[in-house]
Order: structure tokens, then sequence, then C-alpha cells
């Protein structure tokens, strides 16, 4: 019997020493991250994140997706090396599409829900893809004389413009015409309209 017992309170003495000693590191680490927390907290309470019944820069942002995932519009589109020599440039459809975004998530947990440690998994972009941060490569829609859109592939600086443009005496980009751009956004003037 007082083996049992011994045994008990050794395996309680283990149980113990696992599951709750490690909550009492005070490292500097777990004493910093408190220091921060308290500082937040006093923050949220003096300096409130304020809260607006409309924001300008999001509706920019989802004028611009639904025109960019629902529509075809045209577009001019200029590839050019990072010191600006021009590669290429013409009549194009749409906007370019990064090399490397993908249909389906790239990004998986490394270790099952309950064993991980917060990690992050990256979502869709509201237009279906998952966007990279790792690529110079585009694909962009050329549209060819007879009417075919063809796909060129390039790894230089991709501009792409919702009117025709050419080069002026400096070298810069200017309008080519005085048609209506294909992408205009509609801005509200303030949040009661």
């Amino acid at each position: 019997m007082k083996k049992q017992a011994s045994r008990f309170v050794v395996l309680f003495g283990c149980f113990i020493a696992l599951f709750l000693l490690p909550g009492c590191d005070q490292s500097q680490e777990s004493k910093d991250r408190q220091i921060v927390d308290k500082q937040q907290a006093h923050y949220a309470k003096t300096q409130p994140i304020p809260f607006y019944d409309y924001s300008i820069p999001r509706d920019i942002l989802i004028q611009i997706y639904n025109v960019i995932t629902q529509e075809s519009r045209n577009t001019y589109t200029v590839i050019e090396t990072v010191m600006g020599q021009t590669k290429f440039h013409g009549p194009s459809l749409g906007y370019g599409i990064p090399a490397d975004v993908s249909v389906t998530n790239p990004l998986q947990p490394a270790f099952p829900r309950r064993l991980s440690n917060g990690e992050v998994i990256e979502q869709a972009e509201p237009n279906g893809v998952f966007s990279s941060k790792n690529t110079d490569g585009t694909w962009v829609l050329f549209i060819d004389d007879n009417g075919d859109i063809t796909p060129v592939y390039t790894e230089h600086k991709v501009t792409t413009f919702p009117f025709a443009v050419k080069k002026d005496e400096t070298g810069g980009w200017i309008r080519a015409d005085k048609k209506k751009s294909s992408l205009t956004i509609k801005i509200k003037s303030n949040k009661g309209n």
C-alpha cells in the first residue's frame, strides 16, 4: 500500500512539474511581453482606434476589384527594364497577372491544428486567387492586330494603363489620345452621399 502511495506521490509530482511549473516561467521575453501588453491596453483606453462609417480607400479598392475580376476592359501595357528601357508595349486586355499566383493555397499548416502554435495561413484574395510576394514574373494579355488575345510572360517591370499611351520627347509615357479611359472610379465626396 505504501508503494502505491509513493508511486502516486511521484506521478503527481511529475504531473505538477510537467504541466504547471512551465507557466511560472518569468523569462525576460515573458516580462517584456507583459509590459508591451500593459502599454497597449493603456493606449486602447486613452487613444482608442477610430471607427469610420465610410472608407474611401476601401471603396476604391472594391471598385477596382469588381472591374478587374468581373469585366474584360481594354488596357494598354508597357514592359520596361528596371532602367526604363522599353521592351514592348501595346493594346492589352485587363491587368497583368503575377506569374506565381495560385488558385489553391500553396501554404499548408505544418502540424495538425491541435498541435499548431497559432500559425497563420493566408487566405485567398477577393478575386479568388492566392497572391504571391515573391515574383517579378507577370502574364500580360496582349491584343494582336487581328484581335487574338496572346498571353506574354515577362520578368521585366509592367505598367498597365486604362488608356493608350505613347512616349513623349523626354522618354516618359503620356496619353496617346483623348478617348475615355476604360476604368474610372467614382469617389464619394463625403460619407453622407
